[in-house]
This record gives structure tokens, sequence and C-alpha cells, in this order.
């Protein structure tokens, strides 16, 4: 923020006092700041309130759970089209065409925990109409900031537990739609639901302190019957855009 009385007066401001609520929620954790899912989202979050952090699980090509909004966004909030690793993305650049990004599909499926955990966060944006890696990835939306983009820390599963424990914040995982078939190389989808809520046990974590999220009610129905201290704050997650509002 540029020099100015507001400055002034929000800096005055910037110890606190603060607390935490379990009535905020740090979606992705502090998301139009800083790069979506990453260590420094979720830190900053909790420092403005967050009593509760997300994290939108997914699994990688050697089926390990890292924390992604979607499976196949990485060519969207990572730097993975600036790295070898776009070669083996599901749509890999397009090196022949004037707009080589355009098309471009990066999935965490594609490539293993290992690899995923060599690559950088960025703001989630894109420029499809990019000529190189550089232009593509400059295409931050006007209601986001790059002013802390390009180096987030991603973040396994694990990870992610550690940090929240680390913080005191509760949790709410949501398990994300596979985009691609299940199952996928032997790993079906209540195995997939399973290794979730295995990372919380493995963790010593509380399943008071543990929302899991789906939006595929059978995920929830599996939590129910085979981890009921999980399932009884299991949250079922509803699409409502497809919604007609009528005003009478």
């Amino acid at each position: 923020m540029q020099k100015s009385d507001l400055k002034s007066a929000l800096k005055q401001c910037s110890e606190g006092p603060f607390y935490k609520t379990d009535f905020s929620i740090g979606h992705r954790g502090a998301a139009l700041q800083f790069p979506e899912e990453t260590k420094q989202s979720l830190e900053a979050a909790a420092r403005m309130g967050a009593g509760i952090l997300e994290c939108d699980v997914t699994f990688t090509k050697d089926k390990e759970l890292v924390c992604r909004h979607s499976q196949c966004d990485l060519h969207t909030t990572t730097n993975i089209v600036e790295t070898p690793l776009a070669g083996k993305c599901s749509v890999p650049p397009d090196m022949t065409s004037a707009t080589p990004y355009a098309n471009v599909k990066c999935c965490t499926s594609d490539i293993s925990l290992a690899e995923f955990k060599t690559l950088r966060g960025k703001m989630d944006g894109a420029n499809p109409n990019g000529k190189t890696a550089t232009d593509y990835m400059n295409g931050t939306p006007s209601f986001r900031t790059d002013n802390y983009s390009g180096n987030g820390k991603v973040l396994t599963h694990r990870e992610f537990i550690d940090l929240t424990k680390k913080l005191n914040v509760k949790m709410t995982p949501e398990l994300k739609e596979a985009l691609v078939p299940m199952p996928f190389n032997g790993f079906t989808q209540e195995m997939y639901a399973q290794k979730m809520i295995n990372e919380y046990k493995q963790a010593g974590v509380s399943p008071g302190r543990v929302f899991p999220q789906s939006f595929n009610k059978n995920d929830i129905f599996y939590w129910i019957a085979h981890e009921p201290a999980f399932g009884e704050q299991a949250v079922a997650l509803e699409d409502l855009r497809g919604l007609l509002l009528i005003e009478i």
C-alpha cells in the first residue's frame, strides 16, 4: 500500500489485540493475498483470526495426499509450466502453437510427491494468450495481489496437519473430486477417503478438531460407517451455482 493516512491508521492496528474464532475459516488460507493452499497463506489466515483452516485434499501419481484446490490446477497455481515437469502434464504446452499454453492442463496425478514438492505456489491465474511461460504465469486477476506471490511453499496433507497443530487451530480437510478415472492404479475412492482420515489418526489429532468435507455424499456415508468419530463432524457440501432463485 502506498504511503497515506489510511496506511498510517491501519498500522496502528498491526499488533491487535486479535483472537481466533471458529466462525472464521481460512478457505484455501488467505488466498486473496498469498498463494492459496501454501504455508504462507495458511499462516496469514491464522494470524488474521481464522480458528479453522482448510486443506483441499487430492493425490499425486504415487497416491500421496497433497493440498490443492483442484487436482488439475497446477498450471495456474504453481510455476510448473516454467519447469521440466511441464512435459509430464496431462496436456503439456504445445510449442508449435502461437499460443502454446492456451490448453495446458497439469494435475497432481501427473507427477510424484517428490516432484510436487519442487514446485512453488503462485497466485491463481494465467494468461492463456501468453507466448512464453513467464507471460502465461503473468495473469493474476485484479482482485488479488502479487505482492507476496511467486515463492509459496506447497504442502502435503501431513504437513498441513503439522502446521495446523503448531498454529493451534482446527482443521477442515475437503476430499476433492478425482479428475482421473477411479480406481487410479488400484487406488479406490474408499481407499482415498480412508487415507485422509488415517493421516489425522497417525498424527494423534482428536476427531473433535477435524471437520471432514466432501461434495461426494458417498464419502460422507463412508466416514460415518467406518470412522464414526470423524464422521460425526463430516460436512456434506452442495454446489448451489445451478439453482434458480425466484423472488415471490
